[in-house]
């Protein structure tokens, strides 16, 4: 037996001289189990957890906004009294695309958030 090893022992574990050669024994004679190919997949799933649980995203429904919709149907409305062909909607509650003068233009209505 090692004497620093159990001198160690006592000294750390604040054990008797006979429990600490206990010990040194008990290492000694420990034997690992070995686990099948099927306990050693349970094993390691146990071990990550709920790391790879897949979540399912939802995806939040969006309220249709009537203000934004009548201002594009207002501007589509307007822009016809003065260009030759109508204007195109491409959102109905963002975006629209016109010719005026020969030129392509594209008109984006944003609406900035609250500021908290």
């Amino acid at each position: 037996m090692d004497e620093k090893q159990i001198a160690k022992f006592m000294k750390n574990l604040g054990i008797s001289r006979e429990e600490a050669i206990q010990l040194i024994a008990d290492d000694a004679n420990d034997v690992s189990v070995e686990l099948t190919d099927e306990q050693k997949k349970v094993a390691k799933q146990m071990a990550q957890g709920d790391r790879k649980k897949e979540t399912e995203k939802r995806k939040r429904e969006r309220k249709p906004d009537d203000d934004k919709r009548f201002l594009v149907s207002y501007l589509v409305e307007k822009l016809t009294e003065i260009l030759d062909e109508a204007p195109v909607v491409t959102n109905l509650e963002r975006e629209l695309e016109f010719s005026f003068g020969g030129t392509k233009y594209r008109l984006t209505l944003a609406k900035p958030r609250k500021e908290k």
